[in-house]
């Protein structure tokens, strides 16, 4: 009976299809299991040539997904993938689309990275000095004013990519002299600000901490006299004398201001004059006082 199936070949053939698939499938299930997996997101990082001018403003897309093949032993937990961006060949500013390298796991092949290009923008980096401002918030008691500001750090370095350095229009210290009713010494975080006042962002400056003097004393509000010598010219007489401004505030101790009541101008040449004067003089400041301003316009009107 045996040997009768034997010599049919169709039964032959069954038999040698069923025996191929046997060891195919011993075959298969002695190899190892190939999966596929995404990792992601994973953010993107760059290179740029040692030296480079250049600085990333952004890369847009930040991050991407990276898609790997392999053994189910290569596919643990904590398997990770590296993506970046090579800018070494980038010269000048710009917008520029790149395509992503990836590195995966010893083990496993890269399959794609999607995107597989990103936008990324590069500016040139400089520098600029700039000189430092001090503006002060707050207030002192009543009686009491600020005098001064000043510190020994004249300018600082702003530096960054140049779209936003040319932004910056002053740097800024802000001092809180609230409740200060004498000097007193400060550090001052400083700011970049543009024409608006506003904080200007992606700079550095260096240094960005300065030591600040702040004078706080005692303070009056005097009327200022107009003095002048000669006289004018034969036939002419003074008319209205003017002054701009019409009043100075005074710092100092509590005795220097007790006794003043006003402040008079260095005279003023009005000798053989046909016309109406104009000058710019300095006031006779005090001992032991200080000023808030120096100087005040003075216009004397010459009449025939």
């Amino acid at each position: 009976m045996m040997d009768r199936l034997l010599e049919n070949d169709t039964i032959l053939k069954i038999l040698s299809l069923l025996v191929a698939i046997a060891v195919w499938v011993q075959v298969n299930m002695s190899l190892p299991q190939t999966v596929d997996r995404r990792l992601g997101p994973v953010p993107l990082a760059w290179t740029l040539p040692p030296h480079s001018r250049l600085v990333v403003l952004s890369i847009r897309p930040a991050e991407v997904t990276v898609q790997i093949q392999g053994p189910t032993s290569a596919m643990g937990p904590n398997v990770t993938a590296d993506a970046w961006v090579d800018l070494s060949k980038l010269t000048r500013p710009g917008t520029y689309s790149e395509p992503v390298v990836a590195s995966v796991p010893t083990g496993t092949r890269l399959v794609a990275v999607t995107p597989g290009h990103v936008l990324v923008t590069v500016d040139t980096e400089v520098s600029r000095k700039l000189p430092v401002t001090l503006t002060t918030t707050g207030h002192p008691p009543p009686g009491y004013g600020v005098a001064r500001t000043s510190t020994a750090t004249s300018s600082v370095t702003v530096s960054g990519p140049s779209q936003y350095v040319d932004q910056v229009a002053a740097v800024v210290g802000r001092v809180n002299v609230s409740h200060a009713t004498g000097p007193f010494t400060a550090q001052v975080l400083l700011f970049p600000v543009n024409r608006r006042g506003q904080t200007v962002g992606h700079v550095e400056l260096s240094p960005e901490l300065v030591s600040a003097d702040v004078q706080v004393a005692a303070e009056r509000t005097l009327p200022v006299v107009v003095s002048y010598r000669g006289t004018p010219a034969a036939g002419y007489t003074v008319g209205t004398i003017d002054v701009k401004p019409t009043t100075v505030t005074v710092y100092g101790p509590t005795s220097a201001l007790a006794g003043l009541d006003h402040l008079v101008t260095q005279p003023v040449d009005i000798n053989g004059a046909t016309g109406t004067v104009t000058a710019t003089v300095a006031l006779a400041a005090p001992s032991g006082v200080t000023l808030s301003t120096g100087s005040v316009t003075v216009t004397i009107t010459i009449s025939h």
